[in-house]
C-alpha cells in the first residue's frame, strides 16, 4: 500500500492513550442507516476529532458547506472518553470506488485503530429490501463463536443473519473480515431498510444506536432521531395525499364546454 494514498490531517499532537477502545464504524452505505447512527453519536457526545482522513481513491469532486465553501470528501475518525471504556467511532462522507481501494482502506482504517490499542470493532449497515417494512429487525453478525457467546445477552440483535443475507459489502464487511485475520473480534449489527436511493433510515439507525449504546455502553438521548423519524414520516404522508388527490383529479368525469357531455378521458 503506497503512503501517498492518504493524507491524513492529526489534530493532535501526542497520540492519546485510551483505555480499551473499541472502533464503530458507520459509513455511508444503503439507507445510510451506519452514517445516520454514528453521526448522531459524534454530534450528541463530547467526542473529540482525531483524524481527517482523504484519499485519492475517494470520489473525485468537492462537497460545499452552508457557506458555499469547498470541502474534500474525508472519513473522520473521533474518540469519546467512555466511564468503563472508550469509543473510537468512523465516520464520514464516503466509501472507497473500487475492491481494491476499498481493501486497502479498510487495512489503514485497522493500523490506526490498532496504535490506538482497539481490539474489537463494531460495524453498522443495513439489509436492503425491496420496500419499507413496519417493523425492521437488526441482525448480528460475528467473527467467531467466543463473540456469539458474549454478544448473545443483548436480545434485540438476531443472530439468524446469514438467513437473511449471504454478504456483506464494503467497509462494514471488510473491516470484520480484515480485522479477524489480525486475531481481531467484532460484530457487525445490520438493520433491514428500504433499499431505495433516495431513503434515510432514522428510524432503522435508531434501532441500531438502541444496541449499540448497550454494547458499548453509554447513554445518549434518541429524541433528535425520533424528530427527524417523525418529520420524515409527516413528510412521506403529505406526499402520498398530494399523489392520491392528483390521481382522483386525472380520474373525476370532465365536462365539455361546448356539449356539456360528460366523458372520462
Amino acid at each position: 500500500m503506497t503512503e501517498s494514498k492518504w493524507i491524513l490531517k492529526k489534530n493532535f499532537t501526542q497520540l492519546p492513550k485510551l483505555q480499551n477502545p473499541i472502533l464503530v464504524e458507520g459509513l455511508p452505505g444503503i439507507g445510510s442507516v451506519g452514517k445516520i447512527a454514528v453521526d448522531y453519536l459524534v454530534d450528541h457526545l463530547k467526542s473529540e476529532l482525531l483524524y481527517k482522513i482523504y484519499s485519492y481513491d475517494f470520489h473525485p469532486s468537492v462537497l460545499l458547506n452552508s457557506e458555499s465553501f469547498v470541502e474534500l470528501p474525508a472519513v473522520n475518525m473521533h474518540i469519546y472518553k467512555g466511564k468503563n471504556r472508550d469509543v473510537v467511532l468512523l465516520s464520514g462522507d464516503v466509501q472507497p470506488l473500487d475492491e481494491r481501494s476499498s481493501y486497502e482502506f479498510c487495512e489503514k482504517i485497522l493500523d490506526l485503530a490498532q496504535e490506538l490499542g482497539c481490539s474489537e470493532v463494531i460495524t453498522l449497515g443495513g439489509i436492503g429490501l425491496p420496500s419499507e417494512i413496519k417493523n425492521p429487525v437488526v441482525f448480528g453478525a460475528v467473527t467467531d463463536k467466543e463473540t456469539l457467546l458474549r454478544y448473545r445477552k443483548f436480545k434485540g440483535v438476531n443472530f439468524n443473519a446469514s438467513q437473511r443475507v449471504e454478504a456483506i459489502f464494503g467497509a462494514s464487511g471488510l473491516l470484520l473480515g480484515l480485522a479477524r485475520l489480525r486475531g481481531m473480534t467484532g460484530i457487525s449489527l445490520l438493520a433491514e431498510t428500504y433499499a431505495h436511493q433516495l431513503h434515510l433510515g432514522f428510524k432503522e439507525a435508531k434501532l441500531l444506536l438502541q444496541e449499540l449504546t448497550k454494547i458499548i455502553d453509554v447513554k445518549v438521548n434518541l429524541n433528535g432521531l425520533e424528530t427527524q423519524i417523525k418529520a420524515r414520516d409527516h413528510e412521506k404522508a403529505r406526499a402520498k395525499e398530494e399523489h392520491q388527490s392528483k390521481l382522483i383529479k386525472a380520474l373525476k368525469p370532465q365536462v365539455s364546454e361546448k356539449t356539456d357531455s360528460i366523458y372520462i378521458g
